[in-house]
């Protein structure tokens, strides 16, 4: 008989901290490899959660068959219609619908809303690209094709989306109160018109969202703003004064301790300033900035105020991962299909602005557990300390919750032919430890290491090869039937093979138009780590090279060190890259 799977999905997890901290960050998910399957040897190929699902929901690399741009719309299968094939029912707990939406439902049989809708982001993250290339004559009629079906698939779901909200569709319980004054008639009418416009002439449409930007009635809608997750809000006022006693013992921890153990957090600063210095423009004038603020956090929590005042359930947009654990629990104790289910729980607690306690909880008893707990961590801290408490309690916090989710199915009765997976779909930039010059766009392997771990099945112990997350829906599938989709183009950890090295590909922050932007690809291995950067149909540009196993953190960036470009073990990583890219294109189609 198969048993049930539950994928837990955490945002944003450097397992390589959790591995050096000198403290227990994670003493329970520690506790369950005795008698799992794991893998700490597991990395994202891209440091952000877009690009990243492309590896762990769809098996396949980042940037296959047009990459994320289109999120999952071209790829080949994906990792819930897989599993419907393989005779299970499907559920989802997770949902950011920007860009292409119905994409991303692909394959669930219920699945539950955990953010609503944000005009601004399809600007962010696509138009404001094609807005530049407009205003510069630029644009093709190809680019338009893809503008006028991404601008469909907006319309249509979130006109869907308004729909259920407004009938009180299940698949908005998480959501469907947490909102204070989203009318919901008054934007449904407002989207209805812009859709009728939209359909009218596409193309003078998409114009004039080049024209106007962030002006144009479509951006203007507003978005769904989750402020008011907690209904019963009478000791939220004494909760949040417990909170800021705890707040104030991070600062001055977190101060005093790395001031005094610290000795990175200047250096990328002065990198910057002396960089700026020299090279003065508008573009590494914010550069210094963004790392002045880093370098500034990473000694003084810059919102963690925000966290704990009065309206904290307003800090995070979406429902906490003890959220979505209750949901689901409620939802697994009341399944009466006649198959088994395999169940995606994404949560963001850990992801920047990371928490350490139940924000959208009104149970007070639990926030004050969550408190005492947070303390005792912080009672264990070593005076040599350095880094980002705030950080590390909210990996305790996540702990935590995973071991909840545990005890939950176990009281259930949910626990015997249930298998777990935990693992995360990208790494953290922001642990304080190392303090960097940049963040999240970056090749700095804390971006990239991933736990993995499973409980539950017949396989256990330590996968000790390099592995990626496009190899996690092949693990599954042969866990639960031996047969690997050919759609797929990961391996099963089971499997005695290996990979020569890891690549890891992705286009930077904004629009990932593959064939005109920057793609920042790397290759690695246990010894050595190149990093290119350039555009798809140019010569490859060489902009890293780190000695691994004398460097582990990648502080010394040997690129200068002509010799290493011929060195017999940097070649080989090359050639891998120029492999990889050449094999980019073969998959490529617009729509």
């Amino acid at each position: 008989m198969k048993k049930n799977i539950i994928y837990v999905l955490i945002d944003s997890l450097n397992y390589k901290h959790v591995k050096e901290s000198p403290i227990d960050l994670m003493p329970f998910y520690k506790s369950l490899k005795s008698n799992a399957l794991y893998c700490e040897n597991m990395y994202s190929e891209a440091p952000y959660t877009e690009a990243a699902l492309m590896s762990s929901i769809c098996g396949q690399d980042v940037l296959d068959y047009g990459g994320y741009m289109f999120r999952y719309k071209n790829t080949p299968l994906t990792l819930f219609e897989a599993m419907q094939n393989k005779g299970y029912y499907t559920y989802a707990s997770s949902y950011i619908p920007q860009c292409y939406p119905s994409s991303i439902i692909r394959g669930t049989m219920k699945y539950n809303y955990s953010t609503g809708y944000d005009p601004a982001a399809l600007w962010s993250y696509r138009f404001s690209h094609y807005a530049k290339l407009f205003k510069n004559k630029k644009i093709q009629n190809e680019d338009y094709l893809i503008i006028y079906d991404m601008l469909a698939d907006n319309f249509n779901s979130w006109l869907e989306w308004l729909v259920n909200l407004k009938n009180g569709n299940s698949n908005t319980n998480l959501i469907k109160k947490n909102s204070k004054k989203y009318d919901i008639d008054k934007i449904l009418e407002k989207v209805q018109k812009e859709f009728i416009l939209f359909k009218n002439n596409r193309k003078k449409y998409a114009d004039t969202i080049f024209k106007k930007g962030k002006k144009h009635n479509f951006f203007k809608i507003g978005g769904f703003n989750q402020n008011n997750k907690i209904q019963s809000r009478d000791n939220m006022e004494n909760i949040s004064n417990e909170l800021k006693v705890l707040a104030k013992r991070i600062k001055k921890m977190n101060y005093s301790l790395n001031k005094k153990n610290n000795k990175y957090y200047k250096k990328p600063l002065k990198t910057k300033l002396l960089y700026f210095l020299k090279h003065p423009s508008i573009f590494n004038l914010k550069n210094f900035i963004k790392t002045l603020r880093g370098s500034i956090n990473a000694l003084h929590d810059l919102d963690l105020n925000k966290r704990v005042n009065i309206n904290y359930d307003s800090f995070k947009d979406g429902p906490s991962m003890r959220t979505h654990v209750d949901t689901f629990i409620n939802w697994a104790k009341n399944y009466q299909g006649d198959k088994p289910y395999f169940a995606l729980i994404h949560a963001l607690d850990v992801h920047n602005p990371e928490e350490f306690f139940t924000y959208d909880s009104g149970d007070i008893d639990l926030i004050r557990e969550e408190i005492k707990s947070a303390n005792e961590l912080l009672d264990k801290i070593p005076s040599s300390y350095y880094g980002s408490l705030t950080h590390d309690l909210s990996l305790n916090y996540i702990d935590n919750v995973i071991k909840y989710l545990y005890n939950q199915l176990k009281s259930n009765n949910l626990y015997d032919d249930t298998i777990v997976m935990i693992c995360a779909d990208h790494g953290f930039s922001f642990s304080g430890n190392p303090v960097r010059d940049s963040y999240v766009v970056n090749l700095f392997l804390e971006n990239y290491n991933i736990p993995f771990l499973m409980t539950g099945t017949d396989y256990n112990g330590e996968i000790t090869k390099l592995c990626e997350s496009k190899d996690i829906p092949a693990t599954i599938c042969d866990i639960v039937d031996g047969v690997i989709p050919n759609e797929f183009s990961g391996r099963s950890i089971l499997k005695d093979n290996n990979y020569d090295n890891l690549i890891i590909e992705y286009c930077g922050g904004g629009c990932p138009d593959i064939l005109r932007r920057d793609i920042k690809h790397a290759a690695f291995n246990t010894k050595w780590f190149v990093g290119t950067l350039g555009k798809i149909n140019e010569p490859l540009n060489c902009t890293e090279i780190y000695d691994l196993e004398n460097d582990p953190f990648q502080y010394n960036n040997l690129i200068n060190n002509k010799e290493l470009l011929y060195n017999d073990n940097v070649l080989e990583l090359i050639h891998s890259i120029e492999i990889r890219r050449q094999s980019i294109l073969k998959t490529y189609h617009c729509i």
